[in-house]
């Protein structure tokens, strides 16, 4: 071979290592974009304790509708009842003949 040949050949190398380390430099910058969108979306998702916090919060909006709920069926059991409806009456009456002076 003589030096020319081998010049070109070695040029022909370099050129191949160069257009190689490039694809390389390339393929470094993406893994590196899409590692840092993943930590991004990573530092910004909801952590153990972000969940923690909303099931406390959840429990005890559920345990306050629990007692309304609670309290709301005893009022309308209460108001649904015969016997509160004559008590009432007569809680009424007896409220009206002593204001309309009718009892001394």
């Amino acid at each position: 071979m003589t030096a020319q040949t081998e010049i070109g050949t070695l040029a022909v190398k370099v050129g191949e290592i160069s257009g190689q380390l490039r694809e390389l430099i390339h393929q470094q910058n993406n893994m590196a974009m899409k590692l840092d969108g993943l930590t991004e979306r990573m530092l910004t998702s909801p952590t153990r304790a972000d969940f923690e916090k909303l099931e406390q919060r959840v429990e005890a909006l559920e345990a306050e509708r629990h007692r309304n709920d609670g309290v709301r069926g005893f009022v309308l059991g209460v108001m649904r009842s015969p016997v509160a409806a004559w008590a009432v009456a007569a809680g009424a009456a007896l409220f009206a003949a002593f204001k309309g002076d009718v009892l001394k």
